[in-house]
């Protein structure tokens, strides 16, 4: 598993380095499900070199990745996220955040075999952090080893979400759990980059996470991630990730079960 979490680093920061010499120039902007949801050209020059680094690492390499165009540049070939074997690839997560300059966002790589990910990266580019983790290997922090929090409590806990692009039908559901959360635990956060989220219940530095209206390509890398930290990522209802799952929940055992249960009490309210 190593050689792939090897090249699954140095694709991730490929990518980053686009990101880092782009920033600050977008060049053309567009949009895809709502005005909301931007793309920019860095966006895709991320991805392109994201997947020219895994396919000279890995020769039959096949990619589900977030910007479509990004196959025919780079030259490689899609695949399934059900495949045998398939990269997943978000070339810039937290799109929002690197128009306006905001300090956080992301490139994900994750490998998924037969849906379920297996090897994952996340490179927090203006941290320039790299969460990286493989199945059965644990999770590092640039290099250092890293578990989930063990905070028995939800009103101990430091808690991060995020929010929806469709604000039309999703935020009407996220805005009361929100509300309840915050009455109860110590404190909310809210960088706008799904993925780095997802490493933030990996390396401690969150205890729980949740955000509805997700894709796999934002979370697959943070599952590998969150699990060999010693924590649980699950739908919004408790089933197991899956690359279909949209709706979210991440944590250490213990508060993921207590966020959970809040969801569901708010949401049968």
């Amino acid at each position: 598993m190593s050689q792939h979490l090897d090249g699954a680093i140095a694709a991730a920061r490929a990518g980053g380095d686009v990101l880092r010499a782009r920033a600050g120039d977008l060049g053309r902007v567009r949009t895809k499900s709502n005005r909301l949801d931007m793309v920019t050209e860095a966006d895709v020059a991320s991805g392109v070199a994201v997947c020219e680094t895994l396919a000279a690492h890995f020769e039959r390499a096949r990619f589900v990745v977030e910007e479509p165009e990004v196959y025919e540049l780079a030259g490689v070939t899609p695949g399934g996220l059900r495949d045998s074997e398939v990269w997943v690839v978000d070339p810039l997560d937290g799109t929002t955040s690197f128009v306006h300059g905001f300090p956080c966002y992301s490139v994900s790589v994750a490998l998924l075999r037969d849906g379920e990910p297996v090897v994952g990266v996340v490179y927090n580019v203006p941290a320039d952090e790299t969460v990286a983790a493989a199945c059965g290997e644990g999770v590092t922090l640039n290099g250092t080893l890293t578990t989930c929090t063990s905070t028995p409590s939800i009103d101990q806990a430091l808690i991060v979400t995020g929010f929806p692009y469709d604000r039309e039908n999703l935020l009407p559901r996220q805005l009361p759990i929100f509300a309840e959360v915050m009455r109860t635990v110590h404190g909310i956060r809210r960088d706008g980059s799904a993925a780095v989220d997802c490493c933030h219940v990996a390396t401690g530095r969150a205890d729980a996470f949740w955000e509805f209206g997700l894709y796999p390509w934002d979370t697959a890398a943070g599952v590998v991630a969150v699990r060999e930290a010693g924590g649980i990522i699950t739908d919004h209802e408790g089933a197991p990730w899956s690359p279909e799952t949209r709706h979210v929940v991440a944590g250490n055992p213990t508060l993921h079960a207590e966020l959970l249960e809040l969801i569901h009490r708010v949401r049968s309210a």
